[in-house]
């Protein structure tokens, strides 16, 4: 058996001023770091074998301190990157809602469709991910490892895992520094965790999530 700890990076910057990221790179907070030092104090006690992180800051960032914590040099790996949204990074949701709300909104409910300037495809984007999971999955055969990396990313993962439609890819929330968990050398690969923050406990961000309905949404993703 292969086991696969999914980290969402923890809080970043642009996460707590509501911008979108993509390849743009954006520093943990303070609170973001002491959320990646919670997770790592987690996984500690896994019995974890390898990390490997995207190399975006917010990703890399957190998955040094994991690692510090658990004593493994973490492995960055370009191709869980998350998502290059073009135009649109460096926006805030509310700018781009304004701007671009057609897109948006295909965005939210049937992603395929929209057509945002600059950006990757989100064919290409699954594949890329899909492609840098199978190589940890040749390279390392059984075990326990960790992949440190973004809400996209993730969620590509665990649709995979799940034979959902990449039509269906927002359908879950993974909170900053949340723990889910894949499971391979089943018959089939399992979802066994997701979007566990319970060793949060106080240090859960307050920022607001990019996906949240206008009428919901207030400045402090």
């Amino acid at each position: 058996m292969l086991e696969i700890d999914l980290v969402r990076h923890g809080e970043s910057l642009f996460n707590r001023m509501g911008i979108v990221q993509g390849h743009t790179n954006s520093p943990l907070t303070d609170l973001g770091r002491k959320q990646a030092r919670r997770v790592g104090e987690v996984l500690r006690d896994r019995g974890i074998e390898a990390v490997y992180a995207s190399d975006l800051i917010r990703a890399w960032e957190t998955a040094r301190i994991i690692g510090g914590e658990i004593g493994i040099e973490p492995v960055a790996m370009e191709g869980f990157r998350e998502i290059r949204l073009g135009k649109w990074e460096g926006r805030s949701i509310e700018e781009i809602r304004e701007k671009d709300g057609r897109n948006l909104e295909l965005w939210y409910s049937c992603p395929l469709e929209a057509k945002i300037p600059g950006a990757e495809s989100l064919e290409a984007f699954q594949e890329r991910v899909l492609h840098t999971l199978e190589g940890i999955k040749r390279r390392e055969g059984e075990g326990r490892v960790a992949v440190v990396s973004h809400g996209g990313v993730l969620s590509v993962i665990i649709s995979h895992v799940l034979g959902l439609d990449i039509n269906h890819l927002w359908h879950f929330r993974l909170n900053n520094a949340s723990l889910s968990r894949v499971v391979f050398g089943y018959l089939v690969p399992k979802l066994v965790l997701l979007n566990d923050t319970c060793h949060m406990n106080g240090l859960e961000s307050a920022s607001p999530s990019i996906w949240t309905a206008e009428s919901q949404v207030k400045r402090s993703s």
